[in-house]
């Protein structure tokens, strides 16, 4: 098995752009995981998912995209967001959602997807439970959700019209999306995944180093904070039970599971995360590593190259048999 890494290669003029984002970046405030902020961030969030799928739904008829919203079965059922392509789709992805599992929503998600089935693949996207300290939603319940989605797209996947599943997540969704991979293994349902891409995520709720050391410079994340507000996510947890594998997946067994890619900032604290995790997971299967020079953490949505995939990725380095 191979770890293969590659370093983009921005021309100058690219890599001030990246520059000056996070100029931008640097002087925005930071996340926390506050309850006072989390509640009002759901609220927010919510407004904006309504308020985009009352532009995105029409906007993406007219592209050959339609939507559809399904949910899962059983005593807790997890609403599904699907995208279809024109024709028949070259495989579906189940797309787990960003936003420190406390934000975002897969609706919110529609110009990231909708960009994937134009190009031919169906997306489910999933609406997991949001964390709230108020209401007593931990981390278990996304773990639970995303589970319950993952087993409808896999056992429906002929329905959906393909034959193969990639499983994506960005950020706290690429958590979620190791954590599930995992799980479809152990249930001997991973054979359709055929591979899974893991933007930006987070693998180790006890904190990496990078973790640990981020300080106030920090883009995007309140970087003194930042391991204290991982850990609020299972508040029953002392550090040495958060990085038990069924909620930090960089201590899980990863045998028996399919080549994954890995894509991070080198300017992201839980960039460690990435690293880490890709050369684990490189021991067991096939694994790509790209690392985006002077990226934060969100690139994705903020524009500019690292947003766009411009520069040129150049393998440094390849380990393993």
């Amino acid at each position: 098995m191979t770890l293969s890494t590659h370093v983009v290669d921005f021309p100058p003029a690219q890599q001030a752009a990246v520059r000056r984002i996070n100029a931008v970046l640097a002087r925005a405030p930071r996340l926390r995981t506050d309850p006072w902020r989390i509640e009002a961030g759901q609220r927010l969030s919510l407004w904006l998912d309504a308020a985009a799928g009352a532009v995105t739904v029409p906007r993406l008829r007219k592209r050959g995209v339609t939507v559809e919203i399904r949910q899962t079965d059983g005593e807790t059922p997890v609403p599904l967001r699907i995208l279809r392509p024109e024709g028949p789709p070259r495989a579906v992805v189940l797309d787990i959602h960003g936003g420190g599992w406390v934000l975002g929503s897969a609706g919110l998600n529609d110009r990231l997807n909708a960009h994937l089935a134009r190009h031919g693949f169906c997306v489910v996207s999933v609406d997991y439970r949001l964390l709230s300290e108020r209401r007593g939603v931990y981390i278990d319940a996304a773990i639970a959700d995303c589970l319950a989605a993952a087993h409808w797209t896999v056992t429906h996947v002929d329905d959906l019209g393909a034959a193969t599943v990639f499983l994506t997540g960005e950020s706290a969704g690429g958590h979620l999306a190791a954590l599930t991979a995992v799980a479809l293994r152990d249930q001997g349902l991973i054979d359709k995944v055929k591979g899974c891409v893991f933007t930006y995520g987070v693998f180790d709720l006890s904190g990496t180093e990078g973790v640990r050391s981020a300080g106030p410079e920090t883009l995007l994340f309140n970087g003194p904070t930042m391991q204290a507000d991982l850990a609020r996510l299972a508040p029953d947890r002392d550090e040495e039970a958060l990085r038990r594998p069924d909620v930090s997946p960089l201590y899980a067994d990863l045998t028996g599971l399919p080549p994954a890619l890995f894509l991070a900032g080198e300017y992201d604290p839980l960039f460690e995360d990435s690293l880490l995790m890709a050369t684990r997971w490189g021991e067991a299967a096939e694994a790509d590593l790209i690392r985006v020079p002077e990226a934060p953490h969100g690139f994705l949505h903020f524009g500019g190259p690292a947003a766009r995939g411009r520069g040129r990725p150049s393998v440094t380095g390849s380990t393993g048999a």
